[in-house]
């Protein structure tokens, strides 16, 4: 194991990997790092990076080709020839670590005559349905081992369709679950027929061969494909289809990577101090460890059957340093460094871990083991958690269970029997970790223990990358490092061994400038599961709107006290531990707080969770069930009153990067019932979990449990059945009985202020109360309110505004308004307070948007009414504020199904900090191809933009905007000048005509 910088104390620790088997005259079970894995620093890799580009792009080629599988071809997933050998090739697999044989009587499980091990019979009740589908058919011998996986790819690449082979096979245990034993999950829910690869990655190192391979696998799935970095220093993939997963592994093998065991009732990715091999802080290098763990646990790439069939999920983790940057107390089994008579060694903890039903800390087993036996003691661990684990309620099948109802001696004791020397020394009482040392922080750049070299900590928010980041990151640890990248549990990802003349360069590289090593205190500290973009337990989206969240609040909040862990988690299963965050949100489905009848999305709030030496799990939440609408100013008091925040007396410019977070194709079967899956028919009252009928719930069994929380199925509730809407027409009359706020033109209503909220630094979002919580707006399409009030001398001040809220919403209102310093009327709303009132008269305005394709112009003058009809572009030309209007228009538009007009939108500011509504814009272009948006600044201010810069004129319009012809239309919305003196204008140059021009 090279590994930069090697002094006295670490050549002995690196010797060390040599005892790790010290009961074995072998070495075999140390795994050699694949080539680049480990490089010294200042020694190029074996291949350039431009080779490298070329063999993933020839990777990406061969995978989008959409070859079916070859039948001559060896297998992906390893296994014997046939099945009459598979004993022979279980014995051969672990033979080589010469761990003792343990048959116990009583144990709930047996090996059966192909060295796999099964449920006893007696022991097969209470179950659940995951043990079930392992009795039925054993993922690791037909899927792994018997090809399996290869058998189901070939299947479905030849069928007409992937949903008309999910039919034939009728099998969701064979499609959605036993995959997962080869590393593959589909995703059902929200990403009907593509599948996400977990890959294992032990102490998060990956090569940039490695990264630039799996950029290519992305890229070949189009716009269905992404990547993550994962909560155990891990990559995922999202987007594979299964007919290509089989080249997809080879490629992966071929470079050193493995995918074996990593779902379903498996050992997780053996998690090391990602700083290994360069902190200065180091206690011992977790690599030769964390790497030996991972050989074991998948035999040596071979599958591991003694430990392919546990009653639940098992982490583990080997602690490198102080810091704590494996999270040991929410392990199932951690190391932590100690030496005993001058012998390195670990202290054993055990049991932590956090599910929808509990979350436990990790505690002492008072064992000690010599570095020799690591992995000897690993699998004593495991395999009395295999033995003894409970199988029937998932929530309570994780092994602290077991270690409670054992009691620590007892376990201890039946793991000692299991060792080569059959007993366990009592843990040091001091080990190795100086409680001294404050947590660090790994982002931003850091002096190595080599002289010379640096790491470079970046901040990925929530961990997602696109196949061009995967790329980029490997181009920039071969040409600013030596070929190799760390991953974190924050989903961070580090650049080691950088030269101190290269530093600087490195930080100002383009990829540096959006995964910034400098981030705010929140953005920095953010973390989030995959939410409901991808997972089907998630109950809200997470990683997008984490972003936002953590950009308002550094917007608008000073943090003296440093940084804010905030992690979001999507359901009550906590693939995010938000028990451990300063600030942790469990998605939840809420009522709507405008009085709407249905739920939305919302989180419950916990509060001190803290990490590192000392570190303690906050288990219940204390702030319940908030809508996710509602949040910011919640978080904000959060802030101010439990971590010291101090609100800015200005609030800086949001930057809204969370805007630009790339929706990939996938988010589209997020909308509505995704093909293959059923109406959703019951609620988990327990977690908010919402079943999908693929089979009727009534035909469900009595033991189905919700695959969220575990609940009976007696704690479903039945879902009020409900059509999605094929009309929603502009309302040109409302229904009887409606109760409109607004009284009309020439009469006035007083509304409350309920709350306003910052967008910007001069701009803000003011809601308003109407009469009643059953009240609606009463403002058509393209219509607009007078908001007025009398000022200290007697005179009313009148502003003509357009709402951001829907017409359809009950009880509220909601504006964005630009402040101005010389604004009369801005300036009073902004001192407004909640409870304060302004009066509002309307509707008003001459253009209205009437029907699909239709506006209704009135002429004041003449009292003329003119209805435009058979518009099938409408163009949209606005400055600053009129965004408003022409987001309403938009809004009504793509939210009717039936509306198919093509909409383009050039939208004028001074700078890029002064456009409005930009978040939602970009949202909506991107989910639906008959919008586009551009923007055009007066200045850029010197930053990287890519709009046009420059006045309105006919070039920009005619590049952006719709061609004249018979069924386009123009709408105007903005300064006078703007629209007079340059829209117009450049319009009629154009050819349009008077009656194809309106201005609101």
């Amino acid at each position: 194991f090279p590994s930069p910088g090697r002094t006295p104390h670490r050549a002995r620790e690196v010797a060390a990997v040599a005892r790790l088997f010290s009961h074995r005259d072998t070495m075999q079970s140390i795994p050699t790092p694949p080539v680049g894995r480990l490089l010294p620093p200042g020694k190029p890799g074996n291949v350039t990076a431009q080779t490298n580009k070329a063999k993933a792009s020839m990777v990406s080629r061969a995978i989008a080709a959409d070859a079916p599988v070859n039948l001559n071809a060896a297998r992906s997933m390893p296994g014997p020839d046939d099945t009459a050998a598979l004993a022979a090739w279980n014995v051969e697999t672990m033979s080589k670590y010469g761990f003792p044989e343990v048959d116990r009587p009583d144990a709930h499980v047996v090996k059966d005559a192909g060295g796999y091990w099964v449920v006893k019979d007696e022991f097969k009740k209470p179950t659940n349905p995951i043990e079930k589908l392992k009795l039925a058919k054993d993922p690791m011998r037909d899927t792994v081992h018997l090809g399996g996986l290869d058998e189901l790819a070939r299947a479905s690449g030849a069928a007409e369709s992937f949903a008309a082979w999910d039919k034939e096979v009728d099998d969701v245990d064979e499609v959605d679950q036993r995959p997962k034993y080869a590393g593959f999950f589909h995703r059902r829910k929200g990403h009907y027929g593509r599948y996400m690869m977990r890959l294992k990655l032990p102490n998060g190192i990956v090569t940039s061969d490695q990264t630039r391979y799996l950029a290519s696998v992305v890229k070949s799935c189009g716009e269905d494909g992404c990547a993550g970095i994962t909560t155990r220093q891990n990559f995922q993939l999202w987007g594979v289809q299964l007919k290509d997963a089989p080249d997809i592994v080879k490629g992966a093998v071929e470079l050193g990577m493995c995918s074996l065991q990593s779902g379903l009732d498996n050992v997780r990715n053996a998690t090391g101090n990602p700083l290994a091999g360069f902190d200065p802080n180091e206690v011992v290098d977790t690599r030769p460890y964390t790497l030996a763990i991972q050989d074991y646990v998948t035999g040596g790439g071979r599958g591991n059957p003694d430990i392919a069939n546990l009653g639940r999920k098992w982490n583990v983790c080997v602690v490198g340093g102080p810091d704590f940057y494996e999270h040991p107390d929410i392990n199932d089994l951690a190391f932590i460094p100690a030496e005993k008579d001058g012998v390195l060694g670990f202290n054993m903890l055990v049991g932590g871990f956090i599910s929808s039903a509990r979350a436990a800390e990790a505690i002492p087993m008072d064992a000690w083991v010599p570095e020799s036996e690591v992995v000897a003691a690993t699998a004593a661990v495991i395999t009395t958690f295999r033995d003894y684990g409970h199988r029937g309620n998932r929530q309570k099948c994780r092994m602290m269970w077991l270690v409670e109802e054992m009691g620590v001696d007892k376990f201890k004791a039946e793991v000692a029997s299991r060792m080569p020397s059959l007993t366990l020394a009592p843990a040091v009482a001091v080990d190795l970790i100086d409680k001294t040392i404050a947590r660090r922080s790994y982002l931003g750049v850091h002096a190595q223990k080599q002289a010379g070299l640096n790491w470079v900590g970046a901040c990925a928010p929530g961990g997602r990358l696109q196949g061009a980041d995967l790329e980029e990151m490997a181009n920039l640890a071969d040409m600013y490092g030596t070929g190799e990248l760390r991953l974190t549990v924050e989903q961070n990802f580090i650049i080691p061994n950088v030269p101190d003349d290269k530093v600087d360069a490195l930080i100002a590289e383009p990829l540096l400038k959006r995964f910034t090593p400098t981030p705010g205190h929140v953005v920095g500290g953010m973390v989030a599961c995959t939410g409901k973009q991808f997972c089907g337990f998630a109950q809200i989206e997470t990683k997008k709107q984490g972003y936002e969240v953590a950009e308002h609040l550094e917007s608008v909040l000073e943090f003296p006290n440093g940084d804010i862990r905030m992690i979001w988690t999507g359901c009550p299963n906590s693939c995010a531990p938000v028990q451990v965050a300063d600030i942790g949100l469990m998605g939840c489905q809420v009522k709507n707080p405008t009085g709407e009848k249905g739920m939305v999305d919302g989180v419950n709030i916990f509060i001190g969770g803290t990490v590192g030496q000392g570190g303690h799990l906050k288990e219940k939440a204390e702030i319940m069930k908030v809508a996710c609408s509602l949040l910011n100013p919640v978080l904000e008091e959060v802030c101010i009153e439990r971590f010291g925040a101090v609100r800015k007396a200005v609030p800086d410019v949001n930057p809204n990067l969370a805007s630009r977070w790339h929706i990939n194709k996938s988010a589209q079967y997020t909308k509505g019932v995704p093909k293959a899956m059923g109406l959703a028919t019951h609620i988990c009252t327990g977690c908010g979990y919402i079943y999908q009928e693929v089979k009727a719930f009534t035909e469900l069994s009595d033991d189905f449990v919700c695959p969220s929380c575990s609940a009976p199925k007696s704690d479903f509730e039945a879902m009020k059945v409900t059509v999605d809407p094929v009309s929603a027409r502009p309302t040109k009359v409302y229904p009887e009985g409606s109760l409109l706020a607004l009284k009309g033109a020439g009469q006035t209503v007083a509304l409350t202020l309920l709350s306003k909220a910052d967008v910007s630094a001069d701009t803000r979002v003011f809601r308003f109360a109407l009469p009643s919580e059953k009240h609606i707006l009463g403002l058509p399409i393209g219509q607009h309110v007078a908001v007025s009030f009398t000022d200290p001398t007697g005179a009313v001040v009148s502003r003509p505004y357009t709402p951001i809220s829907s017409d359809a919403d009950l009880g509220f209102v909601e504006f964005c308004i630009k402040v101005y310093d010389q604004g009369v009327m801005t300036q009073k709303m902004d001192s407004l307070v909640p409870g304060d009132s302004m009066n509002f008269e309307g509707p008003l305005g001459n253009v209205t948007y009437t029907d699909r394709g239709e506006f209704t112009v009135y002429n004041p003058a003449t009292g003329a009414v003119d209805v435009r009809s058979g518009v099938t572009h409408l163009g949209m030309v606005c400055g600053g504020t009129g965004i408003t209007p022409m987001l309403q228009v938009i809004r009504q538009v793509f939210k009717d199904v039936g509306d198919t007009t093509r909409v383009s939108l050039l939208y004028a500011n001074k700078t890029p900090k002064d456009i409005l509504l930009k978040a939602e814009l970009d949202e909506l272009a991107a989910l639906h191809p008959n919008l586009s948006v551009h923007y055009t600044v007066d200045s850029a201010e010197g930053a990287a933009w890519e709009g046009s810069v420059g006045f309105v004129d006919a070039e920009m319009i005619k590049a952006h905007v719709a061609a004249p012809g018979a069924g386009s239309r123009v709408l105007m919305c903005g300064p006078p000048m703007m629209i007079q003196k340059a829209a117009k204008p450049a319009l009629e140059a154009l050819g349009f005509a008077a009656d194809a021009m309106m201005a609101f």
